[in-house]
């Protein structure tokens, strides 16, 4: 990560409850400089040790940071705030922040998997080959985990794929399913309801509570989809069971 600082007073605070602060920096759409920005600030929260804080979670454009509010006086909200603040207005070279990565994540796009490809290369006026030809050709940012364990939410994609979600969402999407809506590519880690359009599914396991990660994926992750066949897909499920883990 480049030693940048973040722009001072480009952020505001916000209460999310009695025990979580929202730091937002912006109310745009999705930007990948805004998703670095909270990712850094993430990082230097972490790093500075602060008493209290039991979890920090960036997301698109803002950060969660969930503290004891015993631990911060007679106005907790307040104190950490101007603590948040101070340490925010500082240069911030993360020393231990842990490596971004670039993962291969193979697909399998069969129809018997991808039951909105055909229908949605209709609505995008293009073939199912163009269409995952998209989908594979370039490599997507993870902006953030969140609604499942382990679940990435990517982009940007090329904007012929700015479609919005099912009007009607589906009640169980299986497990590895790798869906787009909005220019962003996600991946159920489980069995869930979703309504995003399905193209694929990968053989590949995104969360293991038995594993040190629990997740296959981080946010600023850099991640590229592989289109493999039914064959290469079983071969690969397979592997995964004789070999546990990721």
């Amino acid at each position: 990560m480049s030693p940048t600082s973040v722009p001072q007073k480009n952020w505001r605070f916000t209460p999310e409850g009695d025990a979580c602060i929202i730091i937002r920096f912006s109310h745009e759409g999705l930007d990948t400089q805004v998703s670095q920005l909270c990712l850094q600030a993430a990082q230097s929260i972490g790093n500075a040790g602060l008493p209290g804080i039991n979890d920090i979670v960036p997301a698109f454009n803002c950060v969660g940071v969930h503290y004891r509010a015993s631990c911060w006086g007679k106005a907790p909200f307040q104190n950490l705030c101007q603590t948040l603040d101070l340490l925010l207005a500082q240069p911030h070279f993360p020393p231990n922040a842990a490596p971004e990565q670039t993962v291969d994540i193979p697909v399998c796009y069969d129809p018997e998997f991808g039951i909105d490809l055909e229908p949605l290369a209709r609505t995008l006026e293009c073939s199912t080959e163009q269409l995952i030809a998209m989908h594979t050709s370039r490599a997507v940012r993870v902006f953030m985990l969140g609604f499942a364990p382990g679940m990435p939410y990517m982009g940007l994609l090329d904007r012929k794929m700015d479609v919005p979600r099912l009007a009607t969402p589906r009640l169980a999407i299986p497990a590895g399913s790798v869906a787009i809506a909005n220019r962003q590519t996600i991946i159920y880690p489980q069995t869930s309801p979703g309504g995003w359009h399905i193209i694929g599914r990968t053989p590949i396991a995104l969360f293991n509570p038995e594993s040190a990660p629990h997740t296959l994926l981080a946010p600023g992750d850099t991640v590229r989809f592989k289109a493999i066949s039914k064959e290469m897909f079983t071969h690969l499920k397979n592997s995964r069971h004789e070999h546990p883990g990721y």
